[in-house]
């Protein structure tokens, strides 16, 4: 059905800010209705919009005065009907359950049995020992979490999600606290189920740690393989060469999850200390000119980034937030001072870094903190000022619907999280609130992008168990619209003159608008717990 009406479609908690989005030409009276078929309220869309990214004309009308709890749909005469939505408190438990419980689903080494996975239950996979590449030695890297559709496990975009994690329990423990895995219980653990999760990737990274501190950028077969389960792809394991970015971004999370695991294994916060020191103290040694490339014979996620000094940027404040040594500050600060950095991806990862040095108990210099926040404040309002001026209140430009847009429009949010929490001020806490509104429905597709939630989700991921089960697995954040129509399938689909917020195609083929992957549903559940908690401290 062609839609002309477009809400979240998993809701909104009471006091959030409720918007609609009609595809329209002109003004337009809307009514909210109840689940029974009685009116809840009417209003009138009059902002409008020329929307550039969706090449269309949108009308924006506001329902926010609504705070009952229930079911509700929009209608408007002459365009038909909206999905369904939620008002409730706990409108987004289904959602984080799901999209966190992914990272179970993900996991590579173990068995994951029915009671726990369902029909993506599987036998362990890729428990051999991997060669080290351009050697015959062989090592032990079995664990830690599937990267994205394919099999492969990379160290810095684990690091990142393994960080995001992490923040997203320091923002809301409470609901990071309500997840519970059947057979990865907190009784079993002696700590939260979240925690032992995350744990789960710590302990496969401290597998891809060399001895003299350096990590392995990645662990894959030569090439991608076909849609078949994990336990299928028999081909040999390669450790690929280290990197700095890798090195980096592990000494980073690593000093991060210290304060994390204290409270529940101090032997193991004593772990993550060391291994945390000895991967900067090898990073500090090592250059890499370009950044990691793949050897000419590996296929599989390259993962490259031809600028470490963000990486270096994050391991030195993390480092100093957590141990306080003089060495990492003056490390931070003299970059710091060259440029302050931002970023929550795996490319750009300078608000990390931020962020860290900012919550430190430790001596900071003042004057650079306070450059630090400003700077900060800045990135969220020009993401404000993006936001505001879309039909659907993306804080994404025309020009940004790339590979991985979700996650940006993800990422977007958390540095308008950012800007509330320096600034105290409203509007960007709510603009922060309508980039996951966006994800989960309020899209020129129409479409919630994290399959297994709302009305109308996202049902063919190119992902490999879901492909060959033939469903969809619950809880994993699409890609996005990307406009570089980089697969055969959107060259089929699309042109150049396609507007690029509809740049995504809802099929298996379509790696590049439709991919999943651990990291973007990290920056999902961070933006959840960040938002879901800035809003009921209203």
């Amino acid at each position: 059905m062609y839609k002309r009406i477009f809400v979240n479609q998993c809701g909104y908690q009471p006091e959030m800010k409720k918007e609609v989005t009609f595809r329209t030409e002109e003004p337009v009276e809307f009514t909210v209705f109840r689940s029974d078929g009685s009116a809840a309220c009417k209003g009138v869309a009059e902002k409008k919009i020329v929307n550039e990214s969706a090449k269309e004309t949108d009308f924006i009308g506001d329902f926010s005065e609504l705070k009952d709890e229930g079911r509700y749909f929009i209608s408007a005469k002459g365009l038909g009907e909206s999905d369904t939505f939620t008002i409730g408190k706990d409108v987004y438990l289904d959602a984080f359950q799901k999209a966190f419980h992914f990272f179970y689903l993900q996991r590579c080494g173990c068995e994951l049995p029915k009671e726990a996975a369902g029909i993506y239950a599987h036998a362990a996979c890729h428990t051999g020992e991997a060669t080290v590449y351009g050697s015959t030695k062989k090592r032990n890297v079995n664990g830690g979490w599937h990267d994205a559709g394919d099999y492969g496990r990379y160290v810095g975009p684990g690091a990142m999600a393994v960080a995001q994690l992490l923040l997203a329990y320091e923002a809301d423990r409470g609901l990071a606290q309500s997840y519970c895995n059947p057979v990865n219980n907190e009784k079993v653990q002696k700590m939260p189920a979240y925690l032992a999760e995350v744990k789960y990737e710590l302990d496969w990274m401290m597998k891809m740690q060399r001895e003299d501190g350096a990590l392995y950028h990645k662990v894959s077969c030569r090439n991608f393989c076909g849609f078949i389960m994990p336990e299928e792809e028999k081909e040999e394991l390669v450790l690929s060469p280290v990197s700095v970015t890798a090195t980096a971004d592990f000494a980073a999370v690593t000093a991060m999850a210290v304060r994390f695991y204290q409270e529940y294994d101090e032997a193991y916060a004593e772990k993550l200390a060391e291994v945390s020191k000895k991967a900067y103290a090898a990073m500090k040694e090592m250059a890499l000119p370009g950044g990691f490339k793949n050897p000419k014979d590996i296929t599989t996620g390259e993962y490259g980034d031809d600028c470490d000094l963000d990486e270096r940027y994050w391991a030195a404040a993390e480092l100093y937030k957590a141990f306080g040594e003089e060495m990492y500050r003056r490390d931070f600060e003299a970059l710091a001072r060259e440029k302050i950095y931002h970023g929550y991806g795996w490319v750009e990862m300078g608000s990390y870094g931020n962020r860290a040095y900012l919550s430190t108990t430790y001596e900071v210099d003042e004057e650079l903190k306070k450059q630090i926040a400003e700077s900060m404040a800045e990135l969220g309002e020009k993401k404000s000022e993006i936001a505001g001026k879309d039909g659907y209140g993306t804080a994404l430009s025309a020009e940004e619907y790339s590979w991985g847009s979700n996650l940006d429009a993800a990422n977007n949010g958390l540095h308008l999280c950012d800007a509330w929490r320096l600034t105290g001020e409203e509007k960007y806490r709510k603009a922060a609130e309508q980039q996951l509104h966006y994800l989960l429905g309020r899209n020129p597709m129409g479409l919630c992008y994290l399959t297994g939630c709302g009305t109308d989700a996202i049902k063919h991921p190119h992902h490999r168990p879901s492909g060959f089960l033939g469903k969809a697995m619950p809880g994993m954040l699409s890609g996005g619209p990307c406009d570089w129509l980089a697969d055969e399938v959107t060259k089929q689909i699309f042109t150049k003159e396609t507007a690029p917020a509809k740049c995504l195609a809802d099929m298996t083929g379509s790696y590049s608008t439709n991919e999943v992957t651990v990291y973007w549903n990290s920056a999902f559940v961070q933006l959840l717990c960040e938002v879901s908690i800035n809003s009921k401290r209203q």
